[in-house]
């Protein structure tokens, strides 16, 4: 216990954990469990990272990468689609649409889907094509290459 601002009130000090228990569960495949030292993912306001002994916390997700770094300081990254994420101390679920790690994303179709979307948003000035679906084509696409990039060097491809 400490006293807080010198008025005689008392805070109890707890140890935070040193770890978060994460549980990723996406429509398209079975929950991923984890533990980790932070994570950082995007939400719809931008960027946060948590740390163990977050406090609690209720976000959006939007298309983007889930940074995750393990106690060997090892970080993984997840190509994720919208959802929710709930924090509760050391303890991160997250809920969304569809999930692909660094490891499992084809970087050359994420490069030509990413292509691909450009090329209709660049031919929709005038109609005919579904301009949304078509930016969350993009998002998707630049997701995955940025959620692959870290594991491998820099390519000829630097727009990613």
């Amino acid at each position: 216990k400490s006293a807080c601002f010198g008025i005689g009130l008392t805070m109890t000090e707890e140890t935070p954990p040193k770890v978060l228990q994460l549980e990723i569960c996406a429509l398209d495949r079975s929950p991923m469990r984890a533990e980790a030292t932070r994570l950082s993912l995007f939400t719809d306001m931008g960027m946060i990272t948590i740390l163990p002994g977050h406090a609690p916390l209720m976000v959006n997700l939007g298309i983007g990468v889930l940074s995750v770094w393990n106690a060997d300081g090892e970080q993984h990254d997840f190509a994720i689609s919208n959802g929710l994420a709930r924090v509760l101390k050391d303890h991160v679920l997250v809920l969304t649409e569809t999930m692909e790690m660094d490891v499992e994303i084809d970087i050359e179709r994420a490069v030509n889907a990413r292509d691909r979307a450009e090329q209709q948003i660049r031919e929709a000035i005038g109609g005919g094509v579904d301009e949304l679906r078509v930016e969350v084509a993009l998002k998707r696409a630049i997701a995955r290459i940025h959620a692959h990039a870290r594991l491998q060097p820099r390519s000829k491809d630097s727009r990613a």
